[in-house]
Protein backbone atom coordinates (compact mmCIF):
# COMPACT_ATOMS: atom_id res chain seq x y z
CA UNK A 1 0.00 0.00 0.00
CA UNK A 2 2.92 2.43 0.27
CA UNK A 3 3.11 5.25 -2.16
CA UNK A 4 -0.63 4.83 -3.13
CA UNK A 5 -2.82 7.42 -1.57
CA UNK A 6 -5.31 6.38 1.02
CA UNK A 7 -8.99 5.67 0.75
CA UNK A 8 -9.87 8.60 2.19
CA UNK A 9 -13.62 6.79 3.01
CA UNK A 10 -15.63 8.58 5.34
CA UNK A 11 -14.68 6.86 8.72
CA UNK A 12 -15.23 8.02 12.57
CA UNK A 13 -12.57 5.22 13.02
CA UNK A 14 -10.20 2.54 11.39
CA UNK A 15 -10.68 -0.89 11.91
CA UNK A 16 -8.13 -2.81 13.70
CA UNK A 17 -4.46 -1.87 15.55
CA UNK A 18 -3.34 -3.04 12.71
CA UNK A 19 -4.14 0.08 10.68
CA UNK A 20 -2.86 2.15 13.08
CA UNK A 21 0.55 0.47 12.55
CA UNK A 22 0.48 0.41 8.89
CA UNK A 23 -0.18 4.61 9.71
CA UNK A 24 2.44 5.16 11.34
CA UNK A 25 4.18 3.39 8.20
CA UNK A 26 2.36 5.55 5.61
CA UNK A 27 0.14 3.35 4.90
CA UNK A 28 -4.28 3.57 5.20
CA UNK A 29 -6.23 0.98 6.30
CA UNK A 30 -10.61 1.30 5.16
CA UNK A 31 -13.79 0.77 6.77
CA UNK A 32 -15.20 -1.97 8.73
CA UNK A 33 -14.43 -5.20 7.78
CA UNK A 34 -12.18 -4.54 4.72
CA UNK A 35 -8.80 -6.21 6.48
CA UNK A 36 -7.52 -9.21 8.12
CA UNK A 37 -11.52 -10.61 8.45
CA UNK A 38 -11.14 -13.90 10.08
CA UNK A 39 -8.16 -13.37 12.64
CA UNK A 40 -8.72 -14.46 16.12
CA UNK A 41 -4.77 -13.89 17.39
CA UNK A 42 -5.41 -11.23 19.26
CA UNK A 43 -3.64 -12.59 23.00
CA UNK A 44 -0.02 -11.98 22.51
CA UNK A 45 2.46 -14.85 24.17
CA UNK A 46 -0.48 -16.49 25.83
CA UNK A 47 -3.07 -19.09 24.80
CA UNK A 48 -5.98 -17.81 22.13
CA UNK A 49 -8.59 -15.10 23.42
CA UNK A 50 -11.94 -16.21 24.95
CA UNK A 51 -15.13 -15.61 22.84
CA UNK A 52 -17.57 -12.73 23.68
CA UNK A 53 -19.33 -14.72 26.48
CA UNK A 54 -16.10 -14.45 28.98
CA UNK A 55 -15.62 -15.26 32.41
CA UNK A 56 -15.31 -12.90 35.14
CA UNK A 57 -11.24 -11.81 35.90
CA UNK A 58 -9.48 -13.66 38.40
CA UNK A 59 -6.45 -11.23 39.82
CA UNK A 60 -3.17 -12.78 40.16
CA UNK A 61 -1.32 -13.96 42.74
CA UNK A 62 1.89 -12.24 42.66
CA UNK A 63 -0.26 -8.65 41.10
CA UNK A 64 0.55 -8.55 37.14
CA UNK A 65 -2.42 -10.72 35.44
CA UNK A 66 -1.78 -13.57 33.37
CA UNK A 67 -2.50 -13.52 29.57
CA UNK A 68 -5.22 -15.80 30.49
CA UNK A 69 -6.21 -13.87 33.28
CA UNK A 70 -5.91 -10.42 31.01
CA UNK A 71 -8.43 -12.26 28.09
CA UNK A 72 -10.96 -13.16 30.39
CA UNK A 73 -10.77 -8.89 32.22
CA UNK A 74 -11.73 -7.50 28.62
CA UNK A 75 -14.56 -5.81 27.92
CA UNK A 76 -17.06 -8.14 26.38
CA UNK A 77 -20.58 -7.64 24.87
CA UNK A 78 -22.93 -6.48 27.28
CA UNK A 79 -20.36 -4.88 29.71
CA UNK A 80 -21.09 -1.03 27.84
CA UNK A 81 -24.18 -0.40 26.49
CA UNK A 82 -24.54 -0.74 22.84
CA UNK A 83 -20.68 -1.53 22.24
CA UNK A 84 -19.86 -5.46 20.82
CA UNK A 85 -16.38 -6.44 21.60
CA UNK A 86 -14.58 -8.90 19.21
CA UNK A 87 -11.04 -10.44 19.15
CA UNK A 88 -8.81 -7.69 17.15
CA UNK A 89 -9.14 -8.65 13.29
CA UNK A 90 -5.32 -8.97 11.91
CA UNK A 91 -4.18 -11.15 14.91
CA UNK A 92 -1.76 -9.20 17.64
CA UNK A 93 -0.56 -6.23 15.22
CA UNK A 94 3.36 -4.84 16.32
CA UNK A 95 5.11 -2.56 14.38
CA UNK A 96 9.12 -1.70 14.11
CA UNK A 97 8.87 2.12 14.19
CA UNK A 98 11.74 4.34 15.46
CA UNK A 99 11.73 7.86 15.89
CA UNK A 100 15.23 10.35 15.48
CA UNK A 101 13.56 12.32 18.18
CA UNK A 102 13.75 9.71 21.38
CA UNK A 103 11.32 12.09 23.32
CA UNK A 104 8.81 10.77 21.86
CA UNK A 105 9.39 7.11 21.62
CA UNK A 106 7.26 6.51 23.88
CA UNK A 107 4.12 7.62 21.00
CA UNK A 108 5.85 5.18 18.73
CA UNK A 109 5.95 2.39 21.45
CA UNK A 110 1.98 2.84 21.46
CA UNK A 111 1.67 2.95 17.87
CA UNK A 112 3.82 -0.28 17.83
CA UNK A 113 1.71 -1.48 20.18
CA UNK A 114 4.45 -2.64 22.83
CA UNK A 115 4.35 0.73 25.30
CA UNK A 116 6.93 1.24 27.05
CA UNK A 117 8.18 -0.39 29.75
CA UNK A 118 6.91 -3.43 27.43
CA UNK A 119 4.42 -5.37 29.24
CA UNK A 120 4.68 -9.29 29.98
CA UNK A 121 1.52 -10.15 28.31
CA UNK A 122 -1.01 -8.25 25.50
CA UNK A 123 -4.37 -8.69 24.76
CA UNK A 124 -6.15 -6.81 21.83
CA UNK A 125 -10.12 -6.34 21.50
CA UNK A 126 -11.93 -4.50 18.44
CA UNK A 127 -14.96 -2.68 19.99
CA UNK A 128 -17.65 -1.54 17.82
CA UNK A 129 -21.06 0.36 18.46
CA UNK A 130 -23.40 -2.00 17.29
CA UNK A 131 -26.17 0.28 16.91
CA UNK A 132 -24.53 2.04 13.88
CA UNK A 133 -23.85 -1.60 12.05
CA UNK A 134 -23.63 -1.16 8.36
CA UNK A 135 -22.74 2.59 8.68
CA UNK A 136 -19.49 3.73 6.70
CA UNK A 137 -19.06 6.26 10.11
CA UNK A 138 -19.71 3.19 12.37
CA UNK A 139 -17.15 4.18 15.37
CA UNK A 140 -14.64 1.89 16.06
CA UNK A 141 -12.48 1.40 18.88
CA UNK A 142 -9.30 -0.81 19.21
CA UNK A 143 -8.54 -1.73 23.18
CA UNK A 144 -4.84 -2.99 23.82
CA UNK A 145 -4.78 -4.19 27.55
CA UNK A 146 -0.96 -4.64 28.80
CA UNK A 147 0.14 -6.61 31.87
CA UNK A 148 3.25 -4.75 33.88
CA UNK A 149 5.14 -6.91 36.06
CA UNK A 150 7.38 -4.18 37.15
CA UNK A 151 6.81 -0.63 35.53
CA UNK A 152 3.34 0.00 35.13
CA UNK A 153 3.55 3.28 36.99
CA UNK A 154 6.29 4.06 34.47
CA UNK A 155 3.73 4.39 31.28
CA UNK A 156 1.73 7.61 31.73
CA UNK A 157 4.47 9.80 33.19
CA UNK A 158 6.43 8.85 30.18
CA UNK A 159 3.77 10.00 28.00
CA UNK A 160 2.77 12.70 29.89
CA UNK A 161 6.53 13.85 29.53
CA UNK A 162 6.28 13.08 25.65
CA UNK A 163 3.38 15.29 24.99
CA UNK A 164 5.12 18.59 26.62
CA UNK A 165 9.00 17.64 24.35
CA UNK A 166 6.57 16.85 21.18
CA UNK A 167 4.04 19.42 20.55
CA UNK A 168 5.08 20.29 17.28
CA UNK A 169 5.25 17.08 16.27
CA UNK A 170 7.77 14.06 14.82
CA UNK A 171 8.40 11.76 12.06
CA UNK A 172 8.91 7.75 12.20
CA UNK A 173 10.37 5.43 9.99
CA UNK A 174 10.64 1.76 10.54
CA UNK A 175 12.87 -0.94 8.39
CA UNK A 176 12.38 -0.11 4.41
CA UNK A 177 8.91 1.79 4.85
CA UNK A 178 8.49 5.51 3.99
CA UNK A 179 8.67 7.90 6.86
CA UNK A 180 5.51 9.20 8.25
CA UNK A 181 4.79 12.83 9.94
CA UNK A 182 2.97 13.48 12.76
CA UNK A 183 2.66 17.42 13.23
CA UNK A 184 0.80 18.01 16.57
CA UNK A 185 0.62 16.09 19.97
CA UNK A 186 -2.14 17.37 22.25
CA UNK A 187 -4.00 16.37 25.63
CA UNK A 188 -7.24 15.88 25.83
CA UNK A 189 -9.12 15.80 28.53
CA UNK A 190 -9.38 12.31 30.39
CA UNK A 191 -11.64 9.56 31.57
CA UNK A 192 -12.17 9.70 35.05
CA UNK A 193 -11.50 5.92 35.51
CA UNK A 194 -8.53 3.72 37.15
CA UNK A 195 -5.88 4.64 39.61
CA UNK A 196 -4.58 7.39 36.44
CA UNK A 197 -5.72 7.69 33.14
CA UNK A 198 -3.93 10.29 30.29
CA UNK A 199 -5.36 11.19 26.81
CA UNK A 200 -3.64 12.52 23.75
CA UNK A 201 -4.31 13.57 20.38
CA UNK A 202 -1.43 12.54 17.48
CA UNK A 203 -2.22 14.31 14.25
CA UNK A 204 -0.66 12.13 11.65
CA UNK A 205 -0.38 12.56 7.55
CA UNK A 206 -0.89 9.94 5.29
CA UNK A 207 0.16 11.13 1.62
CA UNK A 208 -0.13 14.41 2.80
CA UNK A 209 -3.86 14.21 4.08
CA UNK A 210 -4.62 14.82 8.05
CA UNK A 211 -5.34 11.94 10.08
CA UNK A 212 -6.05 12.73 13.55
CA UNK A 213 -5.57 10.08 16.28
CA UNK A 214 -6.90 9.97 19.96
CA UNK A 215 -5.51 7.30 22.63
CA UNK A 216 -6.84 7.43 26.37
CA UNK A 217 -4.63 5.26 28.70
CA UNK A 218 -6.02 4.07 31.46
CA UNK A 219 -3.70 2.45 34.65
CA UNK A 220 -5.61 -0.05 36.94
CA UNK A 221 -3.09 -1.58 39.51
CA UNK A 222 -0.35 -3.36 37.08
CA UNK A 223 -2.45 -3.29 33.73
CA UNK A 224 -2.49 -0.88 31.53
CA UNK A 225 -5.46 -0.39 28.99
CA UNK A 226 -5.01 1.90 26.12
CA UNK A 227 -8.06 2.40 23.92
CA UNK A 228 -7.62 4.18 20.37
CA UNK A 229 -9.79 5.69 17.64
CA UNK A 230 -8.10 6.56 14.30
CA UNK A 231 -10.06 8.77 11.70
CA UNK A 232 -8.83 8.17 8.26
CA UNK A 233 -10.85 10.38 6.52
CA UNK A 234 -9.43 13.41 8.44
CA UNK A 235 -12.61 15.18 9.18
CA UNK A 236 -13.43 14.87 12.41
CA UNK A 237 -11.30 14.78 15.85
CA UNK A 238 -12.25 10.61 16.85
CA UNK A 239 -14.67 10.54 19.59
CA UNK A 240 -13.85 7.58 22.64
CA UNK A 241 -16.79 6.82 25.18
CA UNK A 242 -15.63 7.67 28.44
CA UNK A 243 -17.80 4.37 29.06
CA UNK A 244 -15.48 2.16 27.71
CA UNK A 245 -12.64 3.41 30.07
CA UNK A 246 -15.05 3.42 33.15
CA UNK A 247 -16.12 -0.02 32.77
CA UNK A 248 -12.91 -2.01 32.23
CA UNK A 249 -11.51 0.03 35.10
CA UNK A 250 -14.58 -1.52 37.00
CA UNK A 251 -14.27 -5.09 35.85
CA UNK A 252 -10.05 -4.97 36.24
CA UNK A 253 -10.49 -4.20 40.24
CA UNK A 254 -13.74 -6.07 40.79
Amino acid sequence: MLGMKPRLVRSRTATAGVCLVALAAAAACGPSGTEGAGAQGSVRDTAAAPGASGTAPVKAAAGALTGDQLAAAALVTGDVKDFAAEPLEGGTPTGSSRTNKAACMPFVSVINGTPDPAPSATVFRRLVNATEEGQADQMVVTEVLGAHPSGATEVLPRLRSAIEACADGFSTKGGDLEPSSFTEVKEVPAPKAGDEALAYELMGQAQGDPVPMVFQVVRTGTTVVTFYAVDVAGDDTPHIPDELSVAQAAKLKS
